[in-house]
């Protein structure tokens, strides 16, 4: 429980501390509503932060429709206002909603199950995870920004995800190496498919908003082509180590209880549990990355587009190869995992070796 107890407070350090002011934004609260109208809210807001802790001021927010602004507020509300000072007056204006207390909630709660539920492999889990953020925010992007090879960046910070993650979660086993082995193999033949049907597909990369917001605002010269197929890599990650985690456990507990089992038979058992694990993860991938574009499907859907056009735009082309590939590296992990698995879980005389445990 103690252990519990410092990974909150940690958490709650670090979470307050991350957010600091960007040139004059600050966090305020809304103590009174002045006046409203059908289309506008008069606010009364106090500032939270230095240098104007406490200083109060007036913001009218307008209410807009279809726009960011469509929105009501209520008294006890937090802000983000961008505040300034002319001839000694403060005004400001609201930039947006302040999320981070209720996010900050949300992830305890999080914590606290994760911790409760896997005790102390959900806190390696937990590690894992941070360390995962981590990698991606201060080595992937960093990197990727300086100019460098967006896949092999992707690869190298993958890798690393990868090798980290498993030796943290189940320490350093056959299994884990097995894992390691058929994920990274499953998450590279992921990149490599993508990589060709990016190509033939002429994807430019450039067609979210996203992608065109870092060119014409900020006026980054990268190379989105890359940074598509980073993103593929990556995202793939999950779905495949848990598919590799799970095959790689079956075969070594099969060959523990039953020793004496043929090779043939163990690699059986390791393909039919990758194959009952294959059809859910699967659909896991793929509606994840549905879901992701819903609202653009019903633009298509509501639109005079047919069908075959609306499947040939780029960003749905690529949507779909960010899928396909990515459930085709999950498919070809499992024979992969199987095999290694088996021969090197046949291969141990010992049912005693350390190697064995979970």
């Amino acid at each position: 429980m103690k252990k519990v107890v410092i990974i909150i407070a940690i958490f709650v350090l670090c979470s307050t501390s991350c957010f600091t002011n960007s040139s004059s934004i600050y966090k305020a609260k809304i103590i009174n509503i002045a006046n409203e109208t059908s289309d506008s809210q008069t606010l009364d807001v106090k500032i939270l932060d230095k240098p104007y802790i406490n200083k109060s001021l007036t913001i009218k927010h307008l209410i807009i429709d279809f726009s960011a602004s469509n929105k009501r507020y209520n008294q006890g509300d937090m802000l983000l206002i961008d505040v300034s000072k002319n001839n000694g007056v403060l005004s400001g204006v609201i930039v947006d909603s302040y999320r981070l207390d209720s996010l900050k909630k949300l992830c305890i709660i999080f914590i606290i199950l994760l911790i409760i539920f896997g005790r102390f492999k959900g806190l390696r889990s937990l590690v894992a995870l941070i360390f995962s953020g981590f990698i991606i925010i201060r080595l992937l992007i960093p990197y990727i920004i300086r100019g460098y090879n967006s896949v092999v960046c992707a690869i190298f910070c993958s890798s690393i995800i990868i090798v980290v993650s498993f030796l943290l979660i189940s320490g350093f086993t056959k299994k884990t190496l097995v894992s390691i082995l058929g994920t990274i193999g499953g998450t590279l033949s992921a990149g490599l498919l993508s990589m060709i049907f990016t190509n033939m597909s002429h994807i430019s990369g450039l067609v979210e908003d996203e992608a065109r917001f870092l060119t014409t605002n900020m006026g980054l010269d990268l190379d989105f082509k890359g940074l598509f197929l980073s993103a593929v890599i990556i995202g793939t990650i999950g779905v495949i180590m848990d598919v590799s985690m799970s095959i790689a456990s079956v075969v070594f507990e099969i060959k523990k209880k039953s020793p004496s089992i043929p090779f043939i038979e163990l690699l059986q058992s390791g393909l039919n549990v990758g194959k009952d694990v294959m059809s859910t993860m699967i659909n896991t991938l793929v509606l994840a990355y549905v879901g992701s574009f819903l609202p653009l499907l019903l633009i298509f859907i509501l639109s005079d587009t047919t069908f075959l056009n609306a499947l040939n735009t780029e960003l749905i082309t690529s949507e779909a190869i960010r899928a396909l590939c990515g459930s085709i590296g999950l498919i070809l992990t499992i024979p992969l995992t199987a095999l290694i698995s088996s021969y090197m879980a046949f291969k141990t005389k010992s049912q005693n070796n350390y190697l064995y445990k979970n």
